[in-house]
């Protein structure tokens, strides 16, 4: 195995000194234009990489960011992972990516172990809104911390979105259809965006039908859950409306059951899902969803833990608007897909539009 170049080596062969190298590997503006391309011709010419481990030490900056997510079997993550991932490597920063499987002890355990590779900052999706506070805190106290999409400790940063707003649009949409009888079927209400998403339902379909306030279907994440929720629902014997899901996973069990029991969706119900993954679409009827700005948010939460990095601004609750994307799920009658503002149901494109929440 060759042996790794050196920074000598590259002024050397820059016709430079080793500071001037070191400057210019180190991103420094206080070098001549001219010195610096002399620099990085050598660099090129040479194949030095820079030894990231000695870096470390010296500056006590590893340019590595840890994230952890409850599930990243959920069609949801993998988007931001992939954004966060993206705008990290514009900054020349690398990604260590953890999969807490919705445990809150896994989750605190694999908090530890990044901070033991002195990372320079944590992105987290909290397992539990109140469970896993205690473990978020030790975290944000040794390194800026961004908690995304879900949120455990309120006074700390976070990147997500007004998720009762967005299920106000859906009930708006389907009272539109005439729906006016509702089911709900949701994930465990430990997820602050399945407890926000619940407010929302029951807020908005109270004003509709006291009963379908109380008819809730709580499990996990999964298809199975919502092919479970769906026969119960059928064995009721009280098909409702409308059965609105609190994610797409659940959304895409529920039309199976629905299929196999032979109910017809939407002629005899209507189905709508939450975060419009890549199944919804694909789905026969194709399925209603809410669209987050999942990109967007991942863009956002490496903005702000690089910035609290570099001593920025103090804590803040960065809010993007979803947008409801109305398919055949939820249509009485068969149109062009729409999309529609979390606001209204007027038929509008997504557009990223974030605010900040004060």
């Amino acid at each position: 195995m060759d042996r790794p170049i050196t920074i000598r080596e590259v002024a050397e062969v820059a016709g430079v000194s080793p500071a001037t190298v070191s400057r210019v590997l180190s991103g420094s503006t206080r070098v001549n234009p001219v010195l610096r391309a002399k620099t990085l011709g050598a660099v090129e010419r040479l194949g030095y990489r820079a030894n990231r481990v000695a870096q470390a030490l010296r500056t006590r900056v590893t340019n590595t960011v840890g994230m952890v997510v409850p599930n990243i079997a959920n069609p949801f993550f993998p988007v931001i992972i992939q954004a966060v991932e993206a705008e990290l490597h514009k900054h020349d920063a690398r990604l260590l990516l953890c999969d807490s499987a919705d445990d809150v002890a896994q989750e605190a355990d694999l908090l530890r172990s990044l901070l033991d590779q002195q990372i320079d900052g944590i992105l987290l999706s909290p397992c539990d809104c109140i469970a896993s506070r205690s473990a978020v805190r030790m975290a944000a106290e040794q390194v800026p911390l961004v908690q995304i999409d879900r949120v455990a400790v309120r006074d700390l940063h976070y990147v997500g979105v007004d998720q009762e707003a967005a299920m106000a649009a859906v009930i708006a949409h389907l009272a539109e259809e005439g729906c006016r009888r509702f089911a709900y079927v949701s994930f465990s209400v430990r997820a602050s965006t399945a407890a926000e998403r619940l407010r929302g339902y029951v807020r908005h379909v109270r004003r509709l039908d006291a009963k379908s306030a109380e008819r809730v279907y709580s499990g996990d994440v999964s298809i199975a859950w919502g092919r479970e929720a769906a026969l119960r629902i059928v064995e009721e014997g009280d098909l409702p409306d409308a059965v609105v899901c609190a994610d797409d996973l659940a959304a895409v069990g529920v039309l199976e059951s629905f299929r196999r029991e032979g109910i017809a969706v939407p002629e005899e119900v209507l189905v709508t899902g939450f975060d419009d993954t890549i199944l919804a679409p694909a789905l026969t009827p194709s399925l209603t969803s809410v669209r987050q700005p999942m990109e967007e948010m991942g863009r956002e939460a490496v903005q702000i833990v690089r910035s609290a990095a570099r001593g920025g601004p103090p804590p803040r609750r960065q809010l993007f608007s979803a947008e409801l994307v109305i398919r055949e799920s939820s249509r009485r009658v068969r149109a062009a897909s729409r999309r529609v503002s979390p606001y209204s149901a007027r038929a509008q494109r997504p557009r990223s539009t974030a605010r900040t929440a004060r």
